[in-house]
């Protein structure tokens, strides 16, 4: 018979609120702005396949390692590095990640916001703009370049319509104002904002894609001669690239988002499930930009998007209310984008910051502001080599230095065992082997995608990509070494080679924070049979040893499920275990060792014996066999015999 209780237990708000914020991550830049423009480079199919492949064997293993550490240790990106002290530098890799591809990506939100505000009025000639991008014509077919149209609209040089530049400088300004107060209380306020902006992308989207796309316009997704990307490094590497960002763990998000939205969450399903939603919307973002796209070549730059936008209103004659609906849909997933990729940096100045963490936020957003508004003085060229080549260069090789040294030297062992202790059951050695794959598979490619890159670079000339990876790979050593050099003058060994040795151990600060899941998990690792798993470790809530997650799901049955919860009710995870343990204990040792075990003669018996001496008539009432009773009666009998004497 069906259960509605059970029904009730099973889509109960708590666990429908971490999968709601992965929809939302999955409904960002990633899947409506990055994929439609890779896939516009090296074809849809063609990427598309290359992309979901990649997702399985990089991403999936890469994002059960950033939600396990980030959920054991209920650290953040810098804070999970107690494990392996010598690499923290590689938590502020990750940290610096999110700052740069922050002011970029909030540089293209003010761009389409700017874009938004204008098209109100039609004040941006998007019918005349078409004509202006027709630079050659190619077998019949029309190649359009979008950034004559931006030199037309809102990117020109700042000298000749600059009222375009303060519009785009206040939007900038007026977002890094709103982001640090949104984020102050970073688990509520965004999980908030995210509740809000999801449903109303996912609605934007679907009235884009069923008003005006063209079912015709998807046999374009596919072209034989897209194949012929597979000998070059580009694809392979923008594709390991967009699938770290698509999980958000280039930026360090997982970890943090471990000890907060998914913190009483299952890893596996949880990244099983992320994982899942970012193939599924990336396919569906891809399928959208094709299908309301025009005929033709498509724009390959970094504005690929808005050169869509521009091309479907000219060739389909749309009315003026579409491009604001089209920019608004770009302008909330720009908004979520923002919020996870600068929710890890706020996260640690909570940590570490104390009651100034707010003088860091603001500082952090006068940078930011400082820096967007410099890229977007300078133009597209700086923010090609930020996009395209200075943070892939960096989510790559911090990838890489942050698997190896929990495989290597924290060691696969503990890894899976820590695993174990979260999720509950036996994790397999597939795990380990898709670690050491990860590692396999972006390393040569990095390496082959960087040396034809900086042959084809110019050191001189916009847009600066060779001089642009080689000033990212001297920050990154720099970072690496301070840090390094920091975590061994902190160990508290005598010697330099001792200090050395230290930093590569987990400190004492590594584990759960929680003092009574730091003791089980230690418990645990000290047990000498770990062939079978623990009990999984649920973090303590609210009516957690009722049955129920909340007091507003009380059960209408509740002497049944009483019943059925004390039959399944695993041990309690409180302090009162151990004295009833205890305490059940001893008397289980009271009883076996009572009827053969005779009386000792120790300080207590001479106490009792002086006590009957003294008052014979009160001696009289003890027994001969008392001389059978174990010491530990005696000493529970003991204060009130003195009591006795004492009233005699």
């Amino acid at each position: 018979m069906f259960d509605i209780y059970k029904l009730k237990v099973w889509f109960n708000w708590p666990s429908i609120r971490p999968h709601i914020c992965t929809v939302a991550v999955a409904l960002s830049f990633n899947s409506t702005w990055r994929v439609p423009r890779d896939a516009f480079r090296y074809g849809g199919v063609a990427y598309a396949l290359v992309f979901s492949a990649i997702m399985l064997l990089i991403a999936l293993p890469t994002a059960l390692l950033q939600l396990a550490i980030g959920q054991l240790s209920q650290q953040d990106a810098v804070g999970v590095w107690n494990a392996v002290p010598f690499f923290r530098g590689v938590g502020y890799l990750r940290l610096l990640i999110s700052f740069v591809a922050s002011i970029y990506t909030v540089a293209y939100v003010a761009i389409v916001a700017t874009y938004f505000f204008y098209s109100l009025n039609n004040s941006i000639p998007f019918w005349s703009c078409p004509e202006s991008l027709i630079i050659q014509e190619i077998n019949d077919t029309y190649v359009y370049n979008v950034s004559i149209c931006e030199n037309r609209t809102v990117l020109p040089p700042l000298q000749e319509q600059p009222e375009y530049y303060m519009a785009m400088a206040f939007i900038t300004l007026l977002l890094w104002v709103l982001f640090p107060i949104v984020l102050y209380s970073p688990v509520k306020l965004m999980k908030k904002a995210l509740y809000g902006a999801t449903p109303l992308v996912l609605i934007l989207g679907m009235v884009i894609v069923t008003c005006i796309g063209v079912k015709e316009h998807l046999s374009l997704i596919y072209d034989a001669a897209d194949w012929l990307h597979f000998v070059e490094p580009k694809i392979w590497h923008s594709s390991i690239i967009q699938a770290l960002w698509s999980t958000q763990i280039a930026g360090g998000y997982l970890i943090s988002a471990g000890d907060s939205i998914y913190s009483c969450t299952d890893v596996q399903w949880s990244t099983a499930i992320f994982v899942g939603v970012n193939i599924l919307a990336s396919w569906c973002g891809l399928i959208l930009w094709y299908g309301v796209g025009g005929d033709g070549r498509r724009d390959t730059s970094i504005f690929a998007v808005i050169a869509q936008t521009f091309k479907m209103v000219e060739e389909k004659e749309l009315k003026a209310s579409w491009p604001p609906v089209i920019f608004a849909f770009l302008f909330l997933s720009g908004i979520i984008t923002v919020f996870t990729q600068l929710y890890p940096l706020y996260d640690r100045f909570k940590r570490v910051g104390g009651y100034k963490w707010r003088y860091l936020a603001v500082g952090s957003s006068a940078a930011g502001a400082g820096a967007a508004l410099a890229a977007l003085g300078v133009g597209p060229p700086v923010l090609t080599v930020l996009d395209d080549a200075v943070v892939p260069l960096l989510v790559s090789t911090t990838t890489v230095l942050e698997i190896c040294p929990f495989i290597f030297i924290y060691g696969w062992r503990l890894l899976i065992e820590d695993i174990e202790f979260l999720v509950g059951r036996g994790l397999t050695k597939y795990w380990m082997w898709s670690w050491c794959a990860v590692i396999c598979i972006i390393l040569p490619f990095t390496v082959w995608w960087l040396i034809v890159l900086t042959l084809e670079g110019h050191w001189m000339e916009p847009p600066w990509v060779a001089s642009g990876m080689a000033a990212a790979i001297g920050a990154a050593l720099v970072i690496l070494v301070i840090f390094a050099v920091v975590a061994v003058a902190r160990q508290v060994q005598y010697d330099v080679i001792g200090k050395l040795k230290s930093s590569f151990r987990p400190s004492r600060h590594w584990g759960p924070r929680d003092p009574i899941t730091h003791y089980y998990w230690l418990a645990r690792r000290e047990d000498p049979d770990r062939v079978q798993p623990r009990t999984r470790y649920h973090r303590r809530q609210l009516g957690q040893f009722s049955g129920n997650s909340s007091f507003l799901n009380i059960s209408h049955n509740p002497r049944s499920n009483n019943e059925k919860l004390a039959d399944i009710k695993r041990r309690s995870n409180s302090d009162d275990w151990l004295y009833t343990y205890r305490k059940q204990y001893i008397a289980e040792k009271y009883q076996e060792y009572k009827l053969g075990r005779k009386r000792s003669k120790s300080l207590d018996w001479a106490l009792i014996s002086n006590l009957k001496h003294k008052n014979n008539g009160y001696s009289k009432q003890f027994n001969v066999e008392s001389s059978h009773v174990t010491s530990m009666e005696s000493v529970i009998s003991m204060p009130e015999s003195i009591n006795r004497a004492k009233h005699i």
